[in-house]
């Protein structure tokens, strides 16, 4: 707009008025855009709060798969073990198995000698020398002596963990063995805490963060041992209530950690198999675990018993023969060291 007409509009006031009315409107239609994008397509209502009510239905019975609780998978090394009491197990490694399930692993075919979260990691030697040279040197003070006999007096006295006294107060609320807990426990994280798995399982028991929001709990609060525990054991309950009728209570804990680790659905299909072809479906060893173990194999995943799909059966094989070892190892241990 040149000066000799703004000029003339600055002289008409009608002309002015009108400019000026126009230039209002257009900004409050500016403004009035503006919230409508605003709320359209940024701002987002706030999530309601789970009640009280909607978690009590959470604890009701439900089949919860296996991406959603935990599965033995490995871990990221968060911490080193940088102790003689968190090397223990790695030293001892074959003096907590049994030979008995590992021999019927081997009949089977499902036993395979290989490297898992188990076994020392190669940047883990230099330290597994250095404390072996520790229990072959003598201590060069007297608080490393006074030390490593607290620590020894700790394991005669029979203890397996931090967590014990959790294991053991949720194992009777919830009806399970600790031991088997405490075998979960290791099995999952080894007893760490805080730990979080590749696949995101959290906790000292391994638990997805989907299945502690199903229960009521954050994935923070999985982090925390105690909550990591009581959902462990709720869920165990839950799968548990799928083999009530089965009257040996080792069938049944074999048949519920099989669950915990891969999802009631799958192993329902192996029992379907076994049953079919003669074996006993209230059986595990030697009956449904191998036809669990063959659920990778298209013979057995594509057929019609099978309702969902593929599955990693000789892993779930294997986790359950792994836990209860070593919670049979565990229980031997204490007892032996409360005979003492």
């Amino acid at each position: 707009m040149n000066c000799s007409r703004w000029n003339e509009i600055r002289r008409d006031p009608t002309r002015m008025r009108r400019l000026l009315r126009t230039i209002t409107l257009s900004l409050w239609g500016a403004v009035l855009v503006g919230v409508v994008y605003y709320f359209v397509v940024v701002y987002q209502a706030p999530q309601p709060k789970t009640s009280r009510e909607h978690i009590a239905l959470q604890n009701e019975w439900h089949d919860v798969p296996i991406a959603e609780v935990g599965a033995g998978e490995d871990y990221e090394e968060l911490e080193q073990y940088a102790t003689l009491y968190a090397l223990e197990y790695l030293l001892d490694y074959d003096s907590i198995w049994p030979n008995a399930e590992v021999n019927r692993l081997k009949l089977l075919g499902l036993y395979e000698e290989e490297e898992d979260d188990e076994e020392v990691e190669e940047d883990d030697e230099e330290v597994v020398v250095q404390v072996k040279e520790l229990r072959t040197k003598p201590a060069t003070t007297p608080k490393a002596s006074s030390e490593q006999s607290q620590v020894q007096s700790t394991r005669r006295q029979g203890v397996i963990s931090d967590w014990d006294h959790l294991f053991q107060q949720y194992g009777n609320k919830y009806g399970w063995d600790w031991y088997v807990l405490a075998a979960i426990a290791y099995q999952e994280s080894k007893f760490r805490a805080e730990v979080v798995g590749m696949g995101g399982a959290t906790g000292l028991m391994g638990i997805m963060p989907a299945t502690g929001r199903r229960y009521g709990y954050s994935r923070a609060k999985l982090k925390h041992a105690e909550s990591s525990i009581r959902v462990a054991c709720m869920a165990l309950r839950d799968f548990g209530r799928a083999f009530a009728h089965i009257t040996d209570a080792e069938q049944r804990m074999k048949f519920t950690l099989a669950s915990y680790n891969s999802g009631s659905a799958h192993v329902l299909d192996a029992r379907r198999l076994a049953e079919r072809d003669g074996l006993d479906p209230d059986r595990w060893d030697d009956s449904v675990e191998i036809y669990m173990a063959r659920l990778n194999e298209p013979k057995y995943y594509n057929d019609p018993l099978v309702q969902h799909g593929r599955a990693n059966g000789a892993h779930t094989v294997r986790y359950v023969a792994e836990v209860f070892s070593r919670a049979q190892s565990y229980k031997s241990k204490v007892q032996y060291a409360t005979a003492e």
